[in-house]
């Protein structure tokens, strides 16, 4: 009888530790799981954050910092890698901090032709004002102050004065001129150099400041989704203060690694899951971006708006009264880097990834796309090709979109044939756009000075036809 007794003694004994065993690991696969997953949310939360953390890394790189301001002495190339960049007007890029103290930014009045038009934003891209002809000066040219948040010290009489949520904040501007003509690029450039940038503690006797010229130049501004993207992640935490929205997401950061104040030490294991919660942040930015946020603009068609109406409401603060909407956010700034204060009827951009057939658009098959005529613009209309993964210029292509104002060929009707694939079509090189081979790409068809037909539904842009 003892014998039984011993012999059932050991067999549960084993049970339990077997049981125990199995329940330690999938408690441990658990823990794995929902480490990976507040990882994969912090990174949609923050891409308006890394967007500006990397804008600021890769133009460092190129001698821009503090109060510098970058330009473009040409029309930007796929060399200047930001998302959704456009190549009708060359940019011009600073960023500051005021963390010691106010800024000053003396943007200078319409002249020679030439005017700009941009935002001030923080370094949630939330716009602080737009400035320029259509921005708060209306190409006046003014001073605008910008101050840390309960600055209570002296500031500058006649100035635009604002108090920013962060520390730090980016200006992307453009110049407005009538063509990319040698001549109007270097009336642009001259007009770049006018923008001053300085503490206004030296307001009576500003700094002189560095111009930067950053054509030709390799200025990667997209983020790396890699495990290392929670490293830079963590560096911008520790400079900018904790805003209250966002208490809630610091706890699940602090759950993943990363504390205000605290060193980051991650292990072997924290970085693999880094890595995997990367990959899975972009893919599910970029479905969710293309397949399910924006709402389609035709129906039966794979056209859609640039941004949720909504969103613009909010001003770009994605903050409703009932919640504040960093899940669509993340998304949105997957595609774009820039945001405005005030969304105007100027331009309208919408957007498409798939082919007719709901297929993703292929860098390896050809398409086209068939313009119908007699588009409703007082302008004139673009149609720009985008990487699917990095939502910026295809890498070493010279050529990345086609516009109304250049010499392309025309149907019969009035109708205009824009062909897409890794090959131009025999004789139709001046209506086509270069594609990569394994690499996907997506659309944004631009309105410049839209009419109201675009918006009635009087006219209709067609689908991207696969060539079979």
């Amino acid at each position: 009888m003892k014998t039984i007794m011993r012999f059932l003694s050991i067999g549960l004994t084993a049970c339990l530790v077997m049981g125990f065993g199995t329940a330690h690991a999938q408690e441990q696969n658990l823990q794995d799981r929902m480490f990976q997953f507040r990882a994969t949310e912090a990174l949609v939360w923050a891409m308006p954050l890394m967007n500006y953390k990397q804008i600021r890394k890769g133009q460092r790189a190129l001698g821009v910092n503090y109060n510098d301001i970058a330009f473009h002495s040409k029309m930007q190339d796929w060399k200047f890698q930001t998302a959704t960049p456009n190549n009708t007007t060359p940019y011009v890029d600073f960023f500051w901090t005021v963390k010691d103290g106010p800024i000053v930014i003396e943007i200078p009045p319409s002249a020679d032709g030439v005017g700009i038009f941009g935002t001030l934003m923080d370094a949630w891209e939330r716009p602080i004002d737009d400035v320029g002809a259509k921005g708060r000066d209306q190409g006046n040219g003014a001073k605008y102050v910008l101050v840390p948040k309960g600055y209570q010290g002296p500031l500058l009489p006649g100035a635009y004065t604002y108090e920013q949520r962060t520390y730090n904040g980016i200006g992307i501007l453009r110049p407005i001129i009538a063509d990319d003509s040698p001549e109007n690029l270097k009336k642009a450039a001259e007009f770049a150099k006018r923008i001053k940038i300085y503490p206004l503690a030296q307001a009576d006797n500003p700094p002189k400041n560095n111009y930067v010229d950053i054509y030709g130049k390799n200025m990667e501004g997209i983020p790396v989704f890699d495990e290392n993207i929670f490293t830079e992640l963590n560096e911008i935490i520790q400079e900018e203060p904790v805003e209250a929205q966002n208490l809630a997401i610091m706890g699940m950061l602090k759950n993943i690694g990363i504390e205000k104040g605290k060193p980051f030490a991650p292990d072997a294991r924290a970085r693999e899951l880094y890595a995997a919660a990367a990959h899975d942040a972009l893919e599910y930015m970029i479905d969710t971006y293309h397949n399910h946020l924006n709402l389609w603009i035709y129906e039966g068609k794979k056209w859609s708006y640039l941004v949720p109406p909504g969103v613009i409401e909010t001003d770009f603060s994605y903050e409703f009264p009932s919640y504040f909407d960093y899940i669509a956010r993340g998304p949105i700034y997957y595609a774009i880097i820039s945001s405005v204060k005030n969304y105007g009827s100027a331009t309208f951009y919408i957007d498409n990834a798939q082919s007719s057939d709901g297929e993703w658009l292929e860098g390896s098959e050809n398409y086209w796309l068939v313009v119908p005529p007699n588009v409703p613009i007082d302008d004139f209309w673009a149609i720009t090709v985008y990487d699917l993964v990095s939502a910026s210029y295809i890498r070493d292509q010279a050529k990345n979109s086609v516009d109304s104002n250049m010499d392309l060929k025309k149907n019969d009707d009035g109708s205009v044939t824009i062909y897409f694939g890794p090959q131009a079509p025999e004789g139709q090189e001046s209506n086509w756009i270069p594609t990569e081979k394994g690499h996907r790409f997506f659309l944004l068809f631009r309105f410049y000075g839209p009419q109201k037909g675009v918006f009635d539904g009087s006219w209709e842009l067609n689908d991207v036809e696969r060539i079979k």
